[in-house]
């Protein structure tokens, strides 16, 4: 759930000097301090999840002090508003501060109760409309690993979009995405899109934002773990299927657009045995860097059916997280048969270079032609 908190602006606020380097100091300390030691003390009175009734009052309490801070820093200097955050944890708070340098000007202090981890968080949205500094707060359910992006559409009806993306606490974690836009009069935000209404990006996602039509607007490319092809076992540490979905943005709002398992080693692995199992050999062969070696395949066992996980990945090229090498085993028992199959990336495309026959130890089985793995 997502919702609304509340609307506020102060005025006066100078721009920062443009002449000369100075260290920034936040202002009035001890007040800082006091509204501090108030806010922990309500957090840890707060009562059930929601921040419904006598709960908001804590996460505003630390809304006030990150504008106090923010009027600090002035208009000239709000890209550096990360120097909040350390501010804020120093006195035993839990937030988080993003800013997007695409577009200075804009900052999200995200508000999370210390005490109470599976607590509802608040976002408190900074933007500046002239030298007037406006504050807007928002319900977000996760609230952890909070990041942000605004951006200008030269739309009338909506002159800037704010999109925000966070987390649920723990692992697997669902990751949330929230889009606003601003009103013509630049005074406050409307939330456009939120929770089921938005954009599906699964658990454990990484996002990226990434302009991939050149027309200053960004398109949303998150990367989600896919799950092992139902023929294959991984091992804990080995790189796992990564799906990459693309979302753009239409009237209503982002949209998924197109998506595709991202091509690695694994992924290949994986098509080539299954082709072979489908008895799909033009397919299969097209994933191997010298194609007739495909029926040498098939008689090494490639193509037999096998059951869910007959197939393990056991080890892989050490030291890094894109491995051009895996150690493969299939089979049962002493008829287990294990290889260290090499891949290249030829023609746009990753293929099967090579593979070798090992022990169960890792070394090169009798009758194989020795090598490196």
């Amino acid at each position: 759930m997502l919702g609304w908190i509340a609307a506020s602006s102060t005025s006066g606020v100078g721009l920062a000097e443009a002449q000369g380097v100075r260290p920034w100091v936040p202002p009035s300390a001890d007040s800082l301090v006091h509204w501090a030691a108030e806010a922990k003390a309500r957090f840890q009175t707060n009562t059930g999840d929601s921040i419904g009734g006598s709960n908001l009052l804590a996460y505003e309490l630390v809304g006030q002090m990150g504008r106090r801070l923010m009027r600090s820093l002035g208009r000239g200097n709000a890209s550096q508003a990360h120097a909040i955050e350390p501010v804020l944890d120093s006195l035993g708070l839990d937030t988080d501060v993003e800013v997007d340098t695409h577009t200075p000007g804009f900052a999200l202090l995200m508000v999370r109760n210390p005490y109470h981890l599976t607590a509802d968080a608040v976002g408190y949205l900074f933007w500046y409309r002239g030298d007037d500094l406006r504050v807007q707060g928002v319900l977000f359910s996760g609230g952890q690993e909070p990041e942000m992006r605004v951006w200008w559409t030269g739309r009338e009806q909506a002159p800037y979009e704010w999109a925000v993306v966070e987390r649920e606490r723990g692992r697997p974690a669902r990751v949330r995405f929230s889009l606003f836009r601003l009103t013509p009069t630049g005074s406050h935000w409307i939330l456009s899109q939120f929770g089921a209404n938005g954009p599906d990006l699964g658990d454990d996602a990484r996002i990226a934002w990434a302009d991939l039509d050149g027309d200053y607007a960004p398109e949303l490319v998150a990367f989600t773990p896919a799950g092992d092809d139902s023929l294959f076992e991984s091992c804990q540490d080995c790189s796992k299927l990564l799906l990459e979905n693309i979302f753009v943005e239409r009237s209503e709002g982002f949209r998924l657009f197109d998506s595709r398992l991202v091509p690695t080693p694994y992924s290949t692995l994986a098509a080539f045995v299954r082709n072979l199992t489908d008895g799909n050999r033009t397919a299969a062969s097209r994933l191997l860097k010298q194609p007739s070696r495909v029926e040498e395949a098939i008689r090494d066992g490639w193509g037999l059916k096998r059951g869910p996980h007959g197939w393990k990945i056991e080890g892989a090229e050490p030291d890094t997280p894109w491995p051009r090498w895996l150690q493969v085993s299939a089979g049962t028992g002493t008829a287990r048969k294990r290889w260290t199959v090499r891949f290249e990336h030829d023609r746009g495309r990753w293929v099967i270079s090579d593979w070798k026959a090992r022990t169960a130890s890792g070394g090169t089985a009798p009758g194989a032609a020795p090598g490196r793995p």
